[in-house]
């Protein structure tokens, strides 16, 4: 065999020395530059206007999440202590489960491939190569979870420092998350078993959000509240967050729990340092995906396309699982497509499971004493919950050459293949049922969620015919405007007479006509 048979090796003497990632960026660097098209003023001018719209969002809102926390501080009924008390524990497993899954998804550290095509393949250092990228998903959880925790325990009536200590401790602990997907990333084992934790988590979210919404609530009055509300009596589990009104009692209870901050802060940091040295055993395939769905979310966002946003993340969870086993179909005609559909939804069953962890929502609203807003807070959560099993409605009405393969018109293939999310949409409304209280209103929940969900799945896609509109963020054709209404405009038109308080006939009758009328309009394909 001779040498040119041989395995390639990489020989310093022939090549030269393997450049630093620092040096190899700063080349980059230099060489953008020079081939730039835009001056540094025209960039200032974008970036100002950015920076000068978030300080305005921040000063607004940040003046609403003031006032909202002087009102909730001076409220002392019964229902405000149970919301006190049981809320973190609905709130921490659900913000740890939705940062777990959403990283995950992404990667969550991730490349261009570009960037995985000339930088990952050549010897320089992989874990220097994606150090920024780490840091900017770490900082990014950090700062998000401060937001995040700060807006919510402000808008519990918390004091300050306790709403700042918290945000501190919620930041820290969605950073710990951050990092167990990172170190999760690099095998897919280790992301199964990371995503079941997340499944686990939502029922642990799920539990407490039951027990406050099925907790029996006495009547007593404001006095005995403010009692016991100073003493712990009768609050449920609590975290110990809010500080109490002895001055002894405040000042030892805050310079712990800040201790405890401090110490957890601490951890992360080190966390993160020892984290970031096992980079260079992500595989490059894990984090081109990541990049290439950064991507095609972007493109989705662009168009305000919200079912394109699913079917982005929809297509990144099939490539990467790469083959499922097949199965033999059952029945003729519209039945095997109802065996087919539903053999499809089981082979996801994260979904379901994400599905019913979703009835936190309701029960949470109800135990927070906003009876009012449970059938609007449920009709989200199911249309969040029923949406993804829609995507084979959605590829049949993108495709016209699949409608004619099957022997089937449109208007009748919407139908049979809202035959399984519809029962599901019967099963998790009945779950919820406790929550809503009214058959009538879980009725229209149902109604609502079916009928904006298919509306959403068979739309055409967005048309860019007709003038450009003008607005801050440049011309925008006007066809994109209805995109994001799509499905949610049924869901408001089935919960208006829930919402205006009408009659049982009328929250029955004007749902069921709009599910007839649905059903029975041929949906449009261009």
């Amino acid at each position: 065999m001779s040498a040119a048979d041989g395995p390639v090796r990489f020989d310093p003497t022939d090549f030269g020395t393997i450049p630093s990632s620092r040096a190899l960026r700063s080349w980059m660097r230099t060489t953008r530059r020079q081939h730039a098209d835009r001056s540094f003023w025209e960039i200032f001018e974008d970036v100002y206007l950015v920076l000068f719209t978030l300080a305005m969002v921040g000063a607004t809102g940040g003046n609403v999440v003031r006032h909202l926390n002087s009102n909730a501080a001076g409220c002392t009924s019964w229902t405000c202590g149970q919301v006190t008390s049981w809320l973190p524990w609905i709130v921490i497993p659900l913000l740890l489960a939705t940062t777990i899954r959403v990283l995950l998804a992404v990667g969550p550290v991730s490349a261009s491939r570009a960037t995985g095509f000339w930088l990952l393949a050549t010897p320089v250092s992989r874990a220097s190569l994606l150090r920024p990228a780490y840091r900017l998903v770490i900082a990014s959880v950090a700062v998000i979870g401060l937001v995040v925790g700060a807006v919510i325990w402000a808008l519990l009536g918390e004091p300050w420092f306790d709403v700042i200590a918290t945000a501190v401790l919620i930041g820290a602990v969605l950073v710990c998350a951050a990092l167990a997907t990172v170190w999760a990333q690099q095998t897919v084992r280790r992301a199964q078993w990371t995503l079941r934790v997340a499944d686990l988590l939502l029922l642990a979210a799920v539990v407490p959000a039951v027990a406050l919404a099925l907790r029996p609530r006495p009547n007593i009055t404001g006095a005995n509240v403010i009692v016991s509300t100073f003493t712990g009596e009768d609050r449920g589990p609590t975290l110990g967050l809010r500080a109490l009104d002895d001055s002894d009692a405040v000042t030892s209870g805050q310079l712990t729990f800040l201790l405890v901050c401090a110490v957890l802060v601490v951890v992360c940091v080190v966390l993160t340092f020892l984290v970031s040295r096992t980079l260079d055993r992500l595989g490059r395939i894990s984090v081109i995906a990541g990049g290439e769905l950064l991507a095609g979310l972007a493109g989705a966002a662009s168009s305000l396309d919200i079912s394109m946003l699913g079917d982005v993340i929809a297509s990144r969870h099939w490539r990467l699982k790469g083959r499922v086993r097949s199965r033999r179909g059952r029945g003729a005609d519209g039945a095997a497509i109802v065996q087919r559909e539903f053999h499809r939804i089981l082979r996801w069953p994260r979904r379901i499971a994400v599905a019913f962890g979703l009835l936190v929502v309701p029960y949470a609203v109800h135990g927070a004493g906003f009876h009012v807003l449970v059938p609007i807070a449920a009709a989200i959560a199911g249309f969040i919950a029923v949406r993804p099993m829609l995507d084979g409605l959605r590829t049949a009405c993108r495709s016209t050459g699949l409608v004619r393969a099957l022997g089937w018109d449109l208007r009748e293939l919407r139908v049979v293949m809202a035959v399984v999310p519809g029962l599901f949409t019967i099963v998790w409304a009945a779950c919820a049922y406790p929550a809503i209280g009214s058959a009538t209103s879980c009725f229209a929940v149902a109604a609502a969620v079916i009928s904006g969900t298919v509306r959403q799945a068979s739309a055409r896609p967005p048309s860019y015919a007709g003038p450009l509109v003008t607005s801050p963020m440049g011309a925008i054709p006007p066809g994109l405007f209805s995109q994001p209404a799509r499905g949610f405009d049924l869901l408001v038109l089935c919960l208006a007479p829930v919402l205006f308080n009408l009659s049982s006939l009328w929250v029955i009758v004007i749902p069921t006509v709009v599910l007839m009328l649905m059903f029975a309009v041929r949906p449009k394909t261009d």
